[in-house]
């Protein structure tokens, strides 16, 4: 874990945050379902222009189903875009 402040995040022109486990999916809820609130600071990537958060399945566990569907899709159109390579 690093622990940096609010401001420096929000400065930074890309932010990615890594979240995994089930015991970060409270947080996860919080972060991605709820408002912006000084309880759950991480929400304010709300905000930010730039910023991805990466989970892993477990850390989802608590979103709704509506909102796993939507990130999920999301992530299907993105791979859509991207070119393909020949790993061989």
């Amino acid at each position: 874990a690093l622990t940096v402040g609010v401001g420096t995040v929000m400065d930074a022109r890309e932010v990615v945050i890594i979240i995994t486990g089930f015991s970060k999916a409270r947080a996860v809820r919080e972060v991605i379902e709820g408002g912006v609130s000084h309880m759950w600071t991480v929400s304010m990537l709300q905000l930010h222009e730039h910023a991805i958060i990466s989970l892993d399945e477990p850390a989802t566990m608590e979103l709704q189903v509506e909102s796993v569907k939507y990130f999920k899709e999301i992530e299907e159109i993105a791979h859509s875009h991207l070119p393909t390579r020949d790993l061989t």
